[in-house]
């Protein structure tokens, strides 16, 4: 028998180390400092900002693409897999590893991001995409085996929606972003930029001349498509509002989301919301005061605020409960709802899906914008869709009436849901259409033949006002109750705890 000596056991782990360290996914130095040059940090330096310190797990780390002539120092393959903790949750992760092949999409990890999103839903883990990368790996995928991808790396995804939770965070340049599209919260970095196609491939598709940044830079995804929920200076940064965002919300559907109270009491009043709303019905204010006095302090996350102003959404926590808000802003478009705002509700109900948060819905909507270029771009059926879905959404729904409340657009911010809640302040005024216009449409011939056709509108447009006011609602059932402004918040938070034991359990 041989008997085996320390040598070759000290030989394997030096080995073992070795190839450790070309796993961890660093391209070389040059990279490194390229990336650095750029001001970005590497795969690694994200994840460790991410993770509690010394909790991190890998998964997959010497996986390669299994294709022949694969360079050593490619075992990391451009993508880091694992799991770890934040805030002493368990959590998974995948990060892009841009100084190895760009980060660009190759069979194998392919199959590593198959392989941790497989895990995350079985174990009802969260998991948290950090992506940077040029698209798929060409030399990989110019192959059948690319018919993989839709049943893998893709369908596994598509296949358990609201079972899991998951985030995002583009970090450079990212291609393919199937992962951002996915995610229940993305968000992406200023000098990011995300798009399906890749300005070389658009030259090659159209002949056009294109920078990424045209395509889908931070300007173009946080005010023109709304496709990202906040744009960040950097990448400590946007890291910083994952893990701030995660500690409001669950890791699946089958948890409540956490509690995390800051001392302020829940019995707060604020006398100042009185003051808020101006005395005429046209005046602008800015609806955020209004949020930020009723919410506890400091709470408030506004998501993608530079797309459709004339909508307020995020999320907050109410006597340390986390709730997701949407609020007309009268300071831009009135308030009134048009397609991207509704696109935007409907985002606000995807996440009160996926992380099982009630909906505050603060409403002063003069109505939907009734032009031409709205009803082209599908208004009907984008309201109808989203009204669709804001029923099924199996969450409470509080709405507060403040001002006005016309049209289809009142029950489109989930005002006077038969199912929950809605209060109104005694400024609120309920009814189909604002009382000037519908004096001037109603009542054309009328008018035109008084005497003064302006005093005979004051006069008309002030019974509709008097009819339009919160009693008659109150009285008829359709509104919970008519409360003083400064009650609100304790209001509130009485409703919020009988809503939630109200709330569907998920299957």
């Amino acid at each position: 028998m041989t008997t085996r000596t320390d040598a070759p056991a000290a030989d394997a782990v030096a080995h073992l180390r070795d190839l450790r360290e070309h796993a961890r996914g660093l391209g070389g130095p040059e990279r490194v400092a390229r990336q650095h040059a750029r001001g970005l940090l590497t795969a690694r330096e994200r994840i460790d900002l991410l993770l509690d310190p010394g909790s991190e797990l890998p998964l997959g780390s010497f996986l390669t693409s299994g294709v022949p002539g694969e360079e050593a120092r490619t075992l990391g393959n451009g993508l880091l897999t694992g799991f770890g903790e934040i805030d002493g949750r368990p959590v998974g992760y995948y990060a892009s590893d841009a100084t190895v092949k760009g980060g660009s999409l190759g069979g194998g990890n392919m199959l590593k991001k198959t392989r941790i999103h497989r895990i995350c839903e079985q174990a009802g883990l969260p998991l948290f995409a950090l992506i940077q990368g040029g698209g798929g790996r060409i030399t990989d995928v110019l192959s059948s085996r690319f018919a993989g991808v839709p049943g893998g790396e893709l369908g596994e995804r598509l296949a358990f929606p609201n079972r899991w939770n998951h985030f995002a965070a583009v970090l450079g340049n990212y291609y393919a972003p199937w992962d951002a599209a996915d995610a229940d919260f993305c968000i992406m970095t200023q000098n990011s930029n995300l798009s399906i196609a890749s300005p070389p491939v658009v030259q090659e598709a159209s002949g056009e001349f294109v920078s990424p940044f045209d395509i889908g830079g931070a300007e173009i995804q946080g005010r023109v498509t709304g496709q990202i929920d906040a744009v960040v200076p950097d990448d400590a940064a946007a890291i910083a509002l994952l893990r701030r965002t995660f500690s409001y919300v669950p890791g699946n559907a089958w948890e409540p989301p956490p509690v995390v109270r800051c001392g302020d009491p829940v019995d707060r009043r604020e006398p100042a919301l009185r003051e808020i709303i101006p005395d005429r019905l046209n005046r602008a204010y800015d609806v955020r005061k209004i949020i930020r006095l009723v919410v506890d302090r400091d709470s408030f996350i506004e998501w993608t605020p530079g797309y459709a102003p004339n909508l307020v959404a995020g999320i907050a926590r109410l006597d340390g409960h986390a709730v997701a808000i949407i609020a007309n802003q009268p300071s831009r478009k009135a308030g009134s709802l048009d397609v991207p705002a509704v696109n935007k509700i409907d985002r606000m109900l995807r996440a009160c899906d996926a992380f099982r948060l009630p909906l505050l819905s603060f409403v002063d909507v003069p109505g939907v914008i009734p032009n031409v270029e709205q009803e082209h771009h599908r208004l009907l059926t984008v309201i109808y869709d989203m009204a669709i879905r804001r029923i099924r959404v199996p969450v409470p729904k509080i709405a507060i009436s403040l001002r006005k409340g016309y049209g289809y657009a009142y029950p489109g911010m989930s005002a006077s849901d038969y199912e929950w809640h809605t209060i109104a302040w005694p400024s609120s005024q309920i009814m189909f259409m604002g009382p000037e216009p519908g004096v001037r449409v109603a009542f054309r011939r009328e008018m035109e033949a008084a005497p003064d056709p302006q005093a005979y509108l004051e006069e008309r447009a002030e019974t509709f006002r008097e009819r339009g006011e919160p009693w008659i609602g109150a009285r008829l059932g359709y509104l919970d109750d008519v409360i003083d402004p400064a009650d609100t918040r304790p209001m509130l938070a009485r409703i919020l705890e009988i809503c939630r034991r109200r709330m569907r359990p998920y299957r």
